[in-house]
């Protein structure tokens, strides 16, 4: 019988690959960069059996892990956006169109609350999803703060910027600062319109923040929004648990 330690959780991003065991699901991810990094892992920690995996990268990237997964009899397990599961109902006909990571993070949230909420994951795209009353009612997306920063530069002449993120939102005093708070200004923006919208249809409601630039938004811990480490990896434990040990 498969053990959760044998289980490895592995959320596939647009920049990187952040993977940890089951039994290990609420602790911070292990991260890579490449597959090629992640199969080296992989071959040193033989104990792993199964990978359940979510991916938002193109085909032949997961064809050459799968690829890789046969040939060293791993077991993989691809989770795929559903339109209903764990009380939940995407409010995509098409679901297919919706990105894996958005399903798993809300997947994750339903299990952490019972009140109405909204996701934000803050990483290469920024994206807001509501969900109350066991649905998925809609969303957002919108540029991170690099793809915003670098689109800015890309469409202007005479605008430059550095590579510093700013701890906290100040006024600029020379273009690098003005860009780079700028953007800060309207990732934040985002949090603000969405906890706006959602108070104008309940009363109680939670916010959870996750992704790799979710410190961008550490200002919200002051008025009880959460910042998760990783809710895509969250999600994907609950799979793995209903798929084996429910």
């Amino acid at each position: 019988m498969v053990t959760e330690d044998q289980i490895l959780l592995v959320d596939i991003g647009n920049t990187s690959i952040k993977f940890l065991p089951l039994n290990k699901f609420q602790e911070v991810p292990h991260r890579t960069a490449s597959l090629t990094e992640f199969e080296i892992w992989l071959a040193s920690h033989p104990h792993i059996t199964t990978l359940f995996l979510a991916s938002v990268r193109q085909a032949d990237e997961i064809n050459r892990l799968e690829v890789y997964c046969k040939s060293n009899n791993l077991l993989i397990q691809r989770i795929q956006t559903k339109q209903h599961d764990f009380g939940l109902t995407n409010s995509y006909k098409n679901v297919s169109m919706m990105g894996v990571d958005r399903w798993l993070a809300m997947i994750a949230a339903v299990h952490l609350t019972d009140k109405p909420f909204i996701v934000i994951d803050a990483g290469t795209a920024i994206t807001v999803d509501f969900a109350g009353d066991g649905r998925h009612l809609g969303g957002w997306i919108a540029p991170g703060f690099v793809a915003m920063r670098s689109a800015l530069l890309a469409s202007t002449q005479k605008v430059y910027s550095d590579n510093v993120i700013p701890d906290c939102l100040q006024l600029g005093t020379h273009t690098e600062s003005g860009v780079a708070n700028g953007c800060m200004a309207a990732v934040q923006g985002i949090y603000c319109r969405a906890k706006a919208y959602m108070s104008d249809n309940y009363e109680d409601f939670d916010i959870f923040i996750t992704g790799g630039d979710k410190n961008l938004f550490a200002f919200s811990q002051n008025d009880g929004s959460i910042l998760a480490a990783n809710l895509v990896v969250q999600g994907l434990a609950r799979y793995a648990k209903k798929h084996f040990f429910a």
